[in-house]
């Protein structure tokens, strides 16, 4: 949406009108701000309606999404799912929308974990997600996520039997959408 004043008056609007988590609710250049946020299908939808409301015709896009696997939620709260050496994954998309619902049909489709989520902030608007797996496993995952987000897709890799310490070295903190989040994370 565009105007931070406005995305938080209608992040409290949907806090106050149902039963919600804000996964996310953050500024981004230029002067845009974005806000994520879960919950039971009927109270996301109550909570949505709301912020479209209030937003008016600052919205920029929206997305609703029933039915998120929770592997892709986790990955929105910066929680690191279980490596497996066997393949690594990234696949870069050209918006946030984009990132979840490809994350979402990756996971869906196939028997892998999402490593890191980033989308938006540092990224020019973007979003890019790794998921880790057998090498067979990765590929079908991949192959759905670039299905079905289309000509969204900026670009990919699959990096067979990465290196012990390529996420590591390339992706030393989680990065939040939130800014403010990275010190809590680095202490």
């Amino acid at each position: 949406m565009d105007g931070l004043a406005r995305a938080v008056r209608a992040q409290d609007a949907a806090l106050k009108k149902a039963p919600i988590e804000i996964l996310a609710s953050a500024p981004m250049s230029p002067g845009k701000a974005a806000l994520i946020f879960v919950g039971d299908v009927a109270s996301v939808e109550e909570s949505l309606a709301e912020v479209v409301s209030i937003v008016g015709s600052r919205l920029i896009d929206q997305m609703f999404l029933p039915g998120i696997h929770p592997k892709v939620v986790r990955a929105l709260r910066g929680d690191k799912q279980q490596r497996n050496n066997e393949a690594l994954a990234i696949v870069e998309l050209n918006t946030m929308a984009a990132a979840i619902v490809s994350a979402d049909m990756a996971v869906k489709t196939a028997d892998v974990a999402v490593g890191r989520m980033h989308l938006a902030t540092g990224f020019g608007g973007k979003g890019f997600f790794t998921l880790w797996g057998e090498q067979s496993e990765v590929e079908a995952a991949v192959e759905a996520a670039l299905k079905i987000a289309g000509e969204r897709v900026c670009d990919h890799e699959i990096i067979p039997a990465p290196h012990d310490e390529l996420e590591d070295a390339v992706f030393v903190r989680p990065w939040p959408i939130d800014p403010a989040d990275a010190k809590k994370n680095a202490e």
